[in-house]
């Protein structure tokens, strides 16, 4: 193939038509009324914005010290899976079993973490009040990210597998743990209330992306019009992204949700940084 008609990640090679499905699932390319929670819509958290406060604050701290220690963990027991598959200690059965159940399990508990961090009031005793418990229905954004990972996750089993990887196994299961803070930043979005600001923050040095530069010159955001979050795989620095999420209250009467306005910014959004990822990986 041509160099310039091929698009590379760090297991495949693909036509660059499929570079957009390489994404992982983000708030881009979500439905509005998946990144609502049921309960906000009864009582909407932009009505108590001093309560919102405290919460958020406290939950920054929980959802902050939850995520680390989720990767801390998940990162020891994807590389033991690894390395039990490849010193043939077990089976591909068993590989694709305990894989899919590590990541699974790290998803879920980050989704539920950021949710947190968004000022979800937790339940449960202690510090903080940790555990978040979802309304039926405010789980789909999560079900729809677990199923576009589940490729990555089950095109990784298969490179194992066939000895076909470009990349060493183990650096490539800490990516996917890496993941996990995206998960942990739409969840903390889908937690804000609707009058918010949400900023691209970070160094913006030399080291910047093109990607993070166009999210830090478009910011701020609204939740509706957030087109990504760092470290989902759709800015080219991939999960390596260095920057943050934000988040500044502003006046309820600037943010009136126009449904179809915000979609037609989002993607917008969207497609630009499509194109300069699929550009700045040709």
């Amino acid at each position: 193939m041509n160099d310039r008609t091929v698009f590379f990640d760090d297991l495949f090679v693909y036509a660059p038509s499929m570079a957009p499905l390489l994404e992982g699932k983000s708030l881009g390319t979500a439905k509005l009324k998946d990144i609502m929670l049921k309960k906000d819509m009864l009582i909407p958290k932009d009505l108590e914005p001093e309560f919102l406060a405290v919460e958020r604050k406290k939950g920054q701290t929980v959802g902050a010290r939850i995520l680390e220690r989720v990767q801390v963990r998940t990162k020891r027991k994807l590389r033991a899976v690894v390395r039990g598959y490849t010193e043939g200690k077990f089976d591909e059965s068993e590989l694709r079993k305990s894989a899919v159940k590590t990541m699974k399990t790290a998803w879920r508990e980050v989704f539920l973490a950021g949710l947190r961090a968004g000022g979800t009031v937790g339940e449960g005793a202690g510090p903080g009040k940790t555990t978040v418990k979802l309304d039926a229905g405010d789980d789909l954004w999560v079900k729809g990210a677990m199923t576009h990972e589940m490729r990555f996750l089950n095109g990784f089993i298969a490179a194992l597998v066939d000895s076909t990887y470009k990349m060493d196994p183990l650096k490539r299961a800490d990516m996917y743990v890496d993941a996990l803070a995206s998960f942990y930043e739409s969840a903390r979005v889908i937690a804000l209330p609707g009058n918010v600001h949400v900023f691209w923050k970070g160094p913006h040095d030399h080291k910047t992306c093109e990607s993070c530069r166009y999210l830090f010159e478009h910011s701020p955001f609204t939740k509706w019009t957030l087109p990504t979050t760092p470290r989902s795989g759709a800015t080219l620095c991939l999960t390596n992204c260095r920057d943050r999420l934000f988040i500044r209250r502003v006046p309820h009467e600037v943010e009136e949700v126009d449904a179809h306005g915000a979609l037609v910014q989002r993607d917008k959004h969207v497609r630009d940084l499509r194109k300069i990822k699929h550009q700045g990986h040709l």
